[in-house]
């Protein structure tokens, strides 16, 4: 081996270390940006489950319920009845008197808004009603979500008559 070579050789030893940081500093910095997409995709998960949860509840609230009081709004777990549902045209309901009686309740930041549409003007003589929950909420970005469940539920005392 000549000197020259020897030379050349110690030389490279430095520059090498001074890439290797240079990439794995970049590397670095690639992977704390994934870190905080990751956690801004728990959290939305998190608040979808939260929201899922809540809807679901509120169907299961209204499956559970006797047909006669549906268009009762029991807003705690008591069972207790704060007030009726409402059609009047107001908020959720988009026109009044269209038969679709609607109630909403915040919790945790998710509106749970729920609407009871009889298939007859009178929930009485209706032979079927459908029953939407809507949980919405904003993420930290201030962009709306949104989960729709629904069913239709028949009145168990409809007598099949014409009307």
């Amino acid at each position: 081996m000549t000197r020259a070579s020897f030379l050349w050789e110690r030389g490279m030893s430095l520059v090498e270390p001074l890439v290797a940081m240079v990439v794995l500093s970049f590397s670095l910095l690639g992977s704390v940006s994934r870190f905080a997409l990751a956690q801004e995709g728990l959290t939305g998960g998190a608040r979808t489950l939260e929201a899922v949860a809540l809807a679901e509840t509120r169907l299961e609230r209204l499956r559970a319920a006797a047909y006669h009081t549906l268009l009762t709004a029991s807003l705690h777990r008591d069972g207790v009845v704060e007030g009726r549902l409402q059609d009047s045209g107001n908020e959720e309901d988009a026109v009044a008197g269209a038969g679709e009686y609607s109630a909403h309740q915040t919790l945790d930041g998710i509106i749970v808004t729920w609407t009871v549409r009889p298939d007859r003007p009178s929930l009485a003589s209706s032979r079927t009603t459908t029953i939407t929950v809507t949980a919405a909420w904003s993420d930290q970005g201030g962009r709306r979500h949104m989960v729709r469940l629904g069913m239709r539920r028949a009145n168990p005392v409809f007598s099949g008559g014409t009307m």
